[in-house]
Formats: structure tokens, sequence, C-alpha cells
């Protein structure tokens, strides 16, 4: 079994880093894994199909959402079709933890055996795809957070860009 578990700040509130981070249906989180997301069913038993680059390989794998915390904001999925990805038994999960009133830490782990490939390689492969999906939630919490700043809003003609 092989354990990976990543963490990054992000610079928001643990509530809006959790709107992208524990949104099953989020295809923003796969940019650059996967090129597109189906989802089928709403909140537990849901299950997405994510479409793999070609990078990867291409082809398809399916997760289930098995745990939804909305007020601890922690969600735990399981791959429930490997398609071409050599992995078994894989769960993973997201926590999202304040670190203060304007930041958060999201947590990702996942957990799995490698299916005929050796586990320094299998670890790469996770670690990647992990350290991806955080980086593409940092970004997607900061271009939500400049279309809701007061910065962002269009300002109103004859009041010398000063918003009142």
């Amino acid at each position: 079994m092989i354990n990976v578990e990543r963490a990054i700040r992000i610079e928001a509130p643990a509530e809006q880093a959790w709107q992208v981070l524990g949104d099953f249906t989020i295809a923003e989180l796969t940019e650059g894994i996967c090129t597109r997301v189906v989802v089928d069913g709403e909140g537990l038993g849901a299950v997405r199909t994510m479409f793999l680059a070609p990078r990867l390989g291409g082809g398809y794998v399916k997760e289930r959402l098995e745990h939804l915390d909305v007020g601890e904001r922690f969600m735990r999925y399981r791959l429930v079709d490997s398609g071409p990805v050599p992995f078994a038994d894989y769960l993973g999960s997201i926590r999202v933890t304040p670190a203060g009133p304007g930041a958060c830490v999201a947590v990702m782990t996942a957990s799995f055996v490698p299916v005929e490939i050796d586990e320094e390689s299998a670890r790469a492969i996770s670690v990647t795809n992990i350290t991806t999906a955080l980086a593409n939630a940092r970004n997607a919490v900061a271009r939500r957070r400049s279309q809701t700043s007061p910065d962002a809003r269009a300002r109103p003609p004859g009041h010398g860009g000063a918003l009142p």
C-alpha cells in the first residue's frame, strides 16, 4: 500500500476554498490531468468519470463519492474503475482547514496498491496528479476571488474610478 499526502496554503478563507475543493463535479481541479469530467448522480454515491489527457494515455477512470462532511470540509472518494491507471484499491480524500481568518490549508491524500508497476513510479504518478490538482485549486480560488472582489466590479460611469 502506498500513501501520498500533499498540502498547500491557499490565501482565502477555508469556506471559499471549500467551494472549489468540496465540489465533486468540478472539472477545474483536473486541468492538465483530464480533458473532461462527467458526473452521474448527486451527493453520496455520485460517480465521476474523468477522461484522461492524451499525455497520460487517454481512457478514463471513475471515482465514487463515499463520504462528504461539509461542516468539517472533508470528502473521501474511491476509484471504482481504474481504467488504464495502474492503481488498485485507491482511496482519496480532500480536507480544508482554516489557517487564520484569510487563509487555509488544503490537504489531498491517496492510498492505493500499485498494479504491475514499481512503487517509486506509482508514487511519482500520484504525487504529480495531486500536486497538479492542488495548484489548480489554488488558481481556481484566486480566479473566483478576483471575480467577486470590489476591485473586479465594473466602475459606474462618472465616479472617477472610485466606488462609493
